[in-house]
């Protein structure tokens, strides 16, 4: 490895702003949303383009090719959006979408995910952050993460999937089920109907809420759409509440 033995002047950018070339006999007029054509062009945002940023400077391409000019966005910021039906609500801060270039809304559908509301403003106005999708290969992308999967919030029953693990990640099993049962009836076994579970799933269990007996759990196997938890001696109380994860063999 050699390392440097004089100055090196480089070129920088500046960060949040970006150049892109645009698509041929098109106009991006300032402030729209922009997104990238699948061939590497930039055009006014189509829902399902990936999001490029803000345009900061009109661009009319109308009489050019593709590529003769470049469009000037800001990738990264905050701004203020008009969007469809959001109230004070929207201050849980949930994800704000782009059926076009100049329309914005909180339903995902087809639409391509700009960013987050950061502030309500008033009936129909927030402050947006808004962010595109450039971060390194390695990293979280905010736009990978479901929202069911935001920490404090249940994930959904069968929603947890291998495709966004680094490929170097090969665990044997991955979570499909997980859920609580308050015990019921008098006896020392329950079969709680958990659809879905196949008899071929592990079964992690525990108790939650011990029961007023003192009772303790001996086990917990899966079979076809049930999961039958065992307990050391009957549980007359049903009070017992015990909270379990079903694991299935990684495709």
């Amino acid at each position: 490895m050699t390392t440097l033995a004089v100055d090196t002047p480089r070129d920088y950018g500046q960060g949040d702003i970006e150049q892109y070339p645009v698509i041929a006999s098109d106009i991006i007029y300032e402030g729209a949303a922009v997104g990238e054509n699948g061939s590497g062009y930039s055009r006014p945002l189509v829902a399902g383009d990936p999001f490029q940023g803000f345009c900061l400077r009109k661009a009319d391409n109308s009489a050019g090719a593709a590529g003769a000019i470049n469009v000037l966005v800001r990738s990264t910021g905050y701004i203020v959006l008009a969007i469809s039906a959001i109230a004070i609500t929207a201050n849980d801060l949930p994800a704000v979408y782009a059926s076009d270039d100049g329309t914005f809304t909180l339903t995902a559908g087809s639409n391509t995910q700009v960013g987050h509301v950061a502030r309500w403003i008033s009936t129909g106005f927030a402050l947006v952050f808004f962010h595109t999708p450039r971060l390194p290969t390695g990293t979280v992308d905010t736009g990978d993460i479901a929202a069911d999967a935001v920490e404090g919030t249940k994930i959904a029953d069968d929603a947890v999937s291998l495709e966004h693990l680094d490929a170097a990640l090969t665990p044997s099993h991955t979570p499909k089920y997980m859920g609580e049962v308050t015990w019921s009836g008098g006896g020392a076994t329950l079969a709680e109907t958990v659809t879905g579970v196949a008899a071929t799933d592990i079964v992690i269990a525990s108790i939650l809420t011990l029961g007023s007996e003192g009772t303790i759990l001996q086990g917990a196997i899966a079979s076809t759409n049930t999961i039958t938890f065992t307990l050391d001696a009957a549980n007359t109380s049903n009070d017992a509440v015990i909270s379990y994860a079903v694991f299935r063999a990684a495709a």
